[in-house]
């Protein structure tokens, strides 16, 4: 007669099989419509570039936070070990009208930051995890700070080694509306565009 497998050993097994399911569904992705952008999961797409790899969570904006203020999050990290210089002031924001908003400047945030502050809470709280680099370090991506909260850089050198993470920020005085939104990253060689939509319909 076959030994009925031991409480520990249901319990192991359980647990590999959780992990497998759950690396499953980190590894699945899907085309979209940009080509080297890929839908990771309901709200968070995936860019593959010649010179940096990014992941956008737009999961914020879709929870009515910020109302005039955008909330995005984003992972980046390099397509080669040569670093690239990612510049603050070389992200921008197309919106549904057509125009093209600019990353906020950090007086611009600085200045807004009270009237922020319980959104950014519960944005922190809701946040998607965006760690789909298991062999990359983790750094911060100091292009924004609440203020006192560290040190704002004008730019960043990425490459496959390391990966930046961090939110960005974009001041919409019309308000965050429905409609077709586009990530833009103007670098060196390349020109970086994700796009997603918001409200009905939303997706890429």
């Amino acid at each position: 007669m076959m030994a009925r497998p031991s409480a520990g050993s249901r319990v192991r097994r359980a647990l590999v099989s959780a992990v497998s399911l759950s690396l499953l569904a980190c590894a699945t992705s899907t085309p979209t419509d940009t080509p080297g952008v890929e839908r990771l999961g309901a709200t968070v797409l995936r860019y593959r570039g010649p010179e940096i790899e990014a992941v956008l969570s737009y999961r914020l904006p879709t929870l009515g936070v910020g109302d005039d203020w955008l909330f995005l999050d984003v992972a980046i990290s390099g397509s080669g070990r040569d670093p690239v210089e990612l510049k603050r002031d070389k992200i921008a924001l197309r919106i549904p009208t057509g125009e093209v908003v600019p990353l906020a400047t950090q007086r611009e945030f600085g200045g807004a930051y009270p009237q922020l502050a319980a959104a950014i809470r519960r944005a922190d709280i809701a946040a998607e995890p965006l760690d789909y680099w298991a062999d990359r370090r983790t750094a911060s991506l100091d292009f924004l700070a609440v203020p006192g909260g560290g040190l704002v850089t004008p730019s960043q050198w990425v490459n496959d080694r390391v990966v930046y993470q961090g939110r960005i920020y974009f001041f919409l005085p019309a308000g965050v509306q429905d409609g077709r939104y586009e990530l833009r990253i103007d670098l060196p060689e390349s020109k970086v565009r994700i796009p997603f939509r918001l409200g009905k319909g939303q997706g890429s």
